[in-house]
């Protein structure tokens, strides 16, 4: 049988099908896919916790003014007067757009805890958090940059320029990096640790500020001549430099950076015993810093 070019012939009996995935090669392929997201988001969270850590544990210069030498900030803890009023009070300002809670701290000391305080604890007048801190790959907890608790020394680095030093029941917030602060506290038996100074002189030290962002803010702050600590926080999320142009601008002559934020109803206990805002640091007691009454 011959054929022309005009004839068309149709072969075999079926209309061609592409290849399907088999319910067993899609599954498999879903995996995959899962599996690399899951990989790289594990690539991407280690990057980002090592450069975080290093960025912690490096030493850096600190090139700006000081108010206070060490030995003067020894002297105004030896010398802290009492207080006849033991309690909070409170007042809201703004400078520049920045809203502003202000907290006078009358006759009351730091302690430094990873255990929530008791509810019943009459002597508590205001709880926030404190130091920095990380969980390494064996889940140990670890501190970031000094840290003494009675006496005993938790971690060694001074990167971060400010700090809290407690000494019985006297205290006093601080900017420097030599180590006499330091030695000075653990020889009493007292409590230290480090945090990102703010303002120093009036300065604001903006190659302190390793945060980014915006979020809540707290830091201590001091006003030279006085010696009344204050506790500030922000009202509105603000960067690190918008919160210490206004603690600069508003005549804190030091402040220094308090980890954690805020929950925006802070609980303060008052001179009067009146209890105001909402005590919410049970699931976050890794880090306190607990300002209590002191008799």
């Amino acid at each position: 049988m011959s054929y022309s070019d005009d004839d068309i012939q149709f072969l075999g009996g079926t209309e061609f099908k592409p290849s399907q995935l088999t319910d067993k090669q899609q599954l498999t392929s879903r995996r995959w896919w899962v599996g690399l997201i899951v990989l790289a988001f594990i690539v991407l969270s280690t990057a980002t916790f090592y450069f975080w850590q290093k960025a912690n544990s490096s030493t850096l210069a600190f090139d700006y003014p000081l108010s206070r030498t060490s030995n003067e900030i020894i002297r105004d803890l030896e010398k802290m007067p009492t207080d006849s009023l033991q309690g909070v009070t409170m007042k809201i300002d703004s400078l520049y757009g920045v809203s502003m809670r202000l907290y006078e701290l009358h006759g009351l000391t730091p302690t430094l805890s990873r255990t929530a305080p008791s509810d019943s604890d009459s002597t508590v007048c205001l709880v926030t958090h404190g130091w920095d801190f990380y969980w390494d790959e064996n889940h140990q907890y670890k501190y970031i940059g000094d840290f003494i608790y009675h006496g005993k020394e938790y971690a060694s680095n001074h990167n971060k320029a400010g700090f809290v030093a407690i000494v019985g029941d006297k205290w006093q917030i601080g900017i420097g990096q030599d180590d006499s602060i330091k030695e000075y506290v653990k020889a009493h038996n007292g409590s230290l640790f480090r945090q990102f100074a703010l303002v120093s002189a009036g300065q604001i030290c903006e190659e302190q500020f390793a945060l980014k962002g915006k979020v809540t803010r707290c830091a201590l702050a001091r006003k030279a001549g006085s010696t009344m600590i204050w506790y500030v926080e922000t009202i509105h999320k603000e960067s690190l430099y918008d919160f210490a142009q206004a603690l600069a601008d508003y005549g804190f002559t030091d402040a220094i950076y308090l980890t954690g934020g805020n929950n925006g109803n802070t609980f303060y206990r008052t001179p009067t015993d009146s209890i105001c805002g909402v005590a919410d640091w049970k699931g976050y007691s890794d880090n306190l810093l607990i300002f209590k009454k002191t008799k």
